[in-house]
């Protein structure tokens, strides 16, 4: 199979993203892999990000298949990322936010070890960061990612950046959609593929990752732990106990600690709707779910409130 060439899936998901879409289309136009599907899909944005990504498909010459739809209404997350995959014809999938841009050698670099060796079911990369201007600002090296397990996303949250990934379609056809409200795809697919076999990294990045715009986060954002980032990481524990439920030896395996981290996540989404939530603390306390994780949280947010520091709450 390391010959083949395979077809390979390439969608860019938008929405309300005029500023920077253009940049990402061209990137998947410009992918030097073949053969190539591009899926350009806008979530019925209310700006002209899907007719820059009609315009930029319209005077496109190359050799890739490319397709623009919209959705007729706003679908949300998970269930536009769920309508677009029932329509790919690859069996393999690489997707990208409309705010990133994708190196002309992510998909080639990305499927070659996934075509050496049929048990890969996700690889992910390096990634470089820019700003807002399209300006370098940071790297990401994932080494301590290399030899990614079960257990390191199931138990220790970490995960491949989809941005930066790519995937068998299998961990779609095995598992199913993703549940109505996902908000961070990145550790159920993670999971999904480890389920399935193993992932592979590699060590040169393969995207231009935006930080500062659509759901990128800073590392103070997550330091005071907002609604927003309790919610990505209590919908993605839910989406893998669901998947786990289809693997009884798995869920076995798993089950006492899932439980005990949505009921961490519960807890912190609680106290996160509030900066000093103290009846909510109160209430967790009497329900007998207040662990020692819910108490440092607390803590955290009051120091942030103490200092004056404003706490996001979206």
């Amino acid at each position: 199979m390391a010959n083949e060439r395979v077809l390979v899936t390439f969608i860019v998901f938008a929405y309300n993203q005029e500023r920077y879409v253009r940049a990402a289309v061209e990137a998947a136009l410009a992918q030097k892999y073949q053969p190539l599907e591009i899926i350009l899909s806008d979530d019925c944005s209310t700006d002209r990000t899907f007719s820059i990504m009609q315009e930029a498909a319209g005077s496109y010459e190359g050799p890739h298949t490319i397709r623009v739809r919209r959705n007729d209404r706003n679908q949300g997350f998970s269930s536009h990322i769920n309508t677009v995959l029932a329509e790919a014809s690859g069996d393999f999938i690489c997707w990208a936010a409309g705010d990133d841009i994708s190196l002309p050698t992510r998909v080639a670099t990305l499927i070659k070890p996934m075509l050496l060796d049929p048990s890969v079911v996700l690889t992910h990369s390096a990634i470089d960061e820019i700003d807002l201007d399209g300006k370098k600002v940071g790297e990401r090296r994932l080494n301590h990612l290399h030899k990614l397990s079960l257990d390191d996303v199931v138990l220790r949250e970490m995960s491949a950046v989809t941005q930066a990934s790519m995937f068998r379609k299998d961990v779609f056809h095995r598992f199913g959609p993703f549940d109505a409200g996902l908000t961070n795809e990145g550790p159920v697919i993670a999971a999904r593929a480890l389920m399935l076999g193993t992932t592979a990294y590699i060590e040169e990045p393969t995207v231009l990752y935006r930080v500062g715009s659509g759901t990128s986060t800073s590392q103070e954002r997550n330091l005071t732990e907002p609604i927003k980032i309790t919610g990505w990481r209590l919908t993605s524990l839910r989406q893998i106990e669901n998947d786990l439920r289809n693997e009884p030896a798995l869920y076995e395996r798993y089950k006492s600690a899932i439980s005990r981290r949505l009921r961490y996540f519960e807890n912190l989404l609680e106290i996160n709707k509030k900066p000093l939530a103290f009846a909510a603390l109160a209430r967790i306390a009497f329900a007998g779910g207040l662990d020692k994780r819910s108490i440092r949280a607390f803590a955290r947010r009051a120091v942030f409130a103490a200092k004056g520091a404003k706490l996001p709450q979206h």
